[in-house]
């Protein structure tokens, strides 16, 4: 697996900034996906389209319909 490197441009907390063609090509395919949707939602609750709870509601209809099948029949 890719690691970040520690050089390059610092913000205020003293992280890297990274660009997001350096962010693309460090990530796996898994990991830049769960970025994509962590960014998503946090867009999405900060502008106010849906709060964390509305988010956790639908989240957990989704869960329970998926383990209301058989592993065996689970889709992703």
């Amino acid at each position: 697996m890719a690691k970040l490197t520690s050089t390059g441009p610092r913000n205020k907390t003293g992280r890297v900034n990274r660009s997001m063609r350096e962010a693309v090509k460090l990530l796996s395919r898994e990991e830049r996906f769960k970025a994509t949707v962590a960014a998503m939602n946090t867009l999405l609750i900060e502008k106010r389209i849906y709060t964390q709870q509305e988010f956790d509601q639908i989240f957990c209809q989704w869960a329970q319909a998926k383990l209301s099948k058989p592993k065996s029949r689970r889709k992703a």
